[in-house]
């Protein structure tokens, strides 16, 4: 599937960013099947697209993703739990992906490219979901953020009770789990969920900066490699960890990027990995 193709997510390149957004306003951004289709394949193109070294993940309108439908949480509920699943195709799983860690809403840890959701207006069930497999979140001070899982008789879904706790700790995740309670950007952050709060106004543009000064002030070689040693290895043996990260440091001192990186030593200023 092209981004040309989607039909509830706007896919757009520039300045070595690739700017995902989820488009349903009119049902605020609410999660859906072909949502979830549209953006597994969203994130293969950034990680597979050189010209992209971070991805920022919004919403349309005033909401960054409202949670599932209600209609469609109706209807699982009346069909005694059952649901059928999207049927168009999905991309193949990130080259090395552990087979542990192949599952939909996993694949942005595994991906090659940093990526920062823009959070504003509602963010809620699938979409805190979709914001806690983010590397960074960036909230309106006025956000309406909320787990939900509590207030709907449903667990924490796809995972997060296994990462939330090893983002904010344990009893940070409870308080947001167990409560189900609306937390503006201010609360998020001081929970540790939340790195950047701005009006909401604000919020996307300072997402596309920190985006854009990543792309081009650090090196994408490090970033694949940091990506994958903090999302992936960090979570095996450290005798497994370490001996990769003495690997990928003989793969670099070979790759390109030390050459950009050590001439803007040289002359004393920031590298452009973008330029060079």
């Amino acid at each position: 599937m092209e981004p040309g193709d989607f039909a509830e997510l706007d896919y757009a390149v520039a300045d070595g960013v690739a700017t995902v957004t989820l488009n349903r306003p009119e049902r605020r951004n609410a999660w859906s099947g072909r949502m979830a289709v549209e953006y597994r394949w969203a994130l293969h193109h950034a990680d597979t697209d050189p010209a992209v070294r971070v991805v920022v993940l919004t919403g349309a309108g005033g909401d960054f993703c409202a949670g599932a439908h209600s209609e469609s949480l109706n209807k699982i509920s009346d069909g005694g739990g059952s649901y059928q699943p999207e049927k168009l195709p999905l991309p193949p799983y990130p080259e090395g992906a552990p087979d542990g860690m192949r599952r939909n809403h996993v694949v942005p840890l595994l991906i090659s490219t940093p990526v920062i959701a823009a959070i504003r207006g509602a963010c809620a069930g699938a979409g805190f979901v979709l914001a806690t497999y983010a590397d960074f979140r960036f909230a309106a001070a006025d956000a309406r953020i909320t787990t939900s899982f509590a207030r709907l008789g449903l667990p924490a879904e796809y995972g997060i009770n296994w990462l939330l706790p090893r983002q904010i700790g344990v009893t940070n995740a409870a308080i947001l789990l167990y409560t189900a309670a609306i937390c503006d950007g201010e609360r998020a952050r001081d929970l540790g969920w939340v790195q950047s709060v701005h009006a909401a106004d604000d919020v996307l543009p300072a997402a596309l900066e920190f985006a854009t000064s990543l792309a081009r002030h650090s090196s994408g070689e490090s970033l694949r490699m940091m990506k994958r040693q903090l999302m992936v290895d960090a979570w095996g043996p450290l005798d497994e960890a370490y001996t990769r990260s003495v690997q990928d440091m003989n793969a670099a001192l070979k790759h390109p990027d030390i050459r950009v990186g050590l001439r803007a030593l040289k002359e004393k200023r920031l590298p452009d990995f973008l330029a060079e």
